[in-house]
């Protein structure tokens, strides 16, 4: 099979969307599909876009969206199309909206992403503020794009649904295929006992990785953390990501080491080092469409605590890869579940295992586009 994989920009940069495209793509490589690139697409938007812009901000306090704009989405479609007709392809795949919003053309187009416009929509910070200009245009390229869809494939329940519950999509060509992880893990089941049995039982290690303080919930990491020292159990908190505000008090068990590259050698060794030697991920997030970190924390046999909110529900499974918390529970919910389950060590390791198991069985992108394959080649 033949596939044009479309993006706005270059998915062969790594540094692109966290990685998403790029891995995804490679994995339908492997999988035996041919992928010619369509990507490092050119904005045009309307004229006076600009000047409406500035005046929505500081006029209105609203934000006039580039991404969400109808001319812009048309013009991305028209390059594609364009690019399509020297190509032959079976099919298209994309992971955006953009650029096959408005493309027409004789193969299948398949999408497979992880949030549709309107579930965004007061659920991100930055989707808060939108003008009633890209409200609408967004809902409207959004309803085009999923008409032209063969179909609509997404990395969660929570973003199939909206699919259908808000833009009326036909559920029979609605899918749910989890993401995977955005690293390279070649462990096997041995190795991940040996990395547990290196795990410091004594003091409860949290991993905590996010560039946003509160929408990641960095403020209830830090205040599980400093209860669970108050009531006397050991333990250490690496935060990578961001910093927290100036006003928050870093006691010298808490490592802030802000941002890590994965660019450079050094940062990658350093994120898997802190993956190898930590108990749990814990990102308590307030708003997210998926959570590709949580995926990767389970290579390495790390159980997630996390919030039952968006589409994380699709990628952790509670006492099966961690846990989900609702978004209002206390600060003693969360210390409780860590504390019972490092005194009874044992139950840490098996739901440990656990953790790795979904990695190897269902949260990883072999896994994913084997299964995305599977459906394209039945509607082919």
């Amino acid at each position: 099979m033949k596939a044009a994989y479309a993006t706005t920009f270059d998915a062969k940069d790594v540094n692109n969307w966290s990685g998403t495209p790029f891995f995804m793509s490679n994995a339908f490589r492997q999988d035996n599909v041919e992928i010619d690139y369509i990507g490092s697409l050119k904005r045009k938007l309307p004229a006076g876009f600009k000047l409406k812009q500035v005046w929505n901000k500081y006029i209105c306090d609203q934000r006039e969206s580039p991404r969400f704009n109808i001319v812009a989405a048309q013009f991305y479609s028209q390059q594609v199309a364009e690019q399509l007709k020297l190509l032959n392809s079976d099919v298209v795949i994309a992971p955006q909206i953009n650029p096959v919003a408005y493309l027409d053309c004789p193969q299948p187009i398949i999408l497979w992403t992880d949030a549709l416009y309107s579930s965004l929509l007061g659920f991100y910070p930055a989707f808060s503020n939108h003008s009633a200009s890209s409200i609408r245009q967004g809902n409207q390229i959004t309803s085009e794009c999923l008409a032209r869809m063969k179909l609509a494939i997404f990395s969660s329940e929570w973003a199939a649904n909206s699919a259908v519950e808000l833009y009326g999509v036909d559920r029979s060509k609605v899918k749910v295929v989890p993401f995977g992880a955005n690293i390279v893990c070649n462990f096997n089941e041995e190795d991940i006992k040996h990395i547990l049995k290196k795990r410091n039982s004594r003091v409860v290690k949290l991993l905590f990785i996010g560039k946003h303080w509160h929408r990641k919930g960095g403020d209830i990491v830090f205040n599980v953390t400093k209860a669970l020292h108050a009531s006397g159990q050991a333990v250490e908190l690496n935060f990578v990501g961001c910093h927290p505000p100036k006003n928050v008090d870093v006691p010298d068990y808490i490592k802030c080491h802000g941002f890590i590259s994965k660019r450079t050698p050094e940062g990658v060794a350093k994120i898997q080092s802190l993956l190898h030697e930590s108990h749990f991920l814990f990102v308590p997030s307030r708003a997210e469409a998926f959570g590709i970190v949580f995926c990767e924390a389970n290579a390495y046999a790390l159980p997630c605590l996390t919030s039952y909110t968006g589409g994380i529900a699709t990628v952790v499974k509670d006492n099966i890869n961690g846990m989900t918390f609702s978004l209002d529970a206390s600060t003693e919910k969360y210390c409780e579940y860590i504390s019972n389950l490092m005194n009874n060590y044992s139950q840490y390791e098996a739901l440990a295992l656990s953790s790795f198991k979904e990695f190897k069985t269902r949260l990883n992108w072999q896994v994913a586009t084997q299964s995305v394959n599977q459906l394209i080649k039945e509607i082919l």
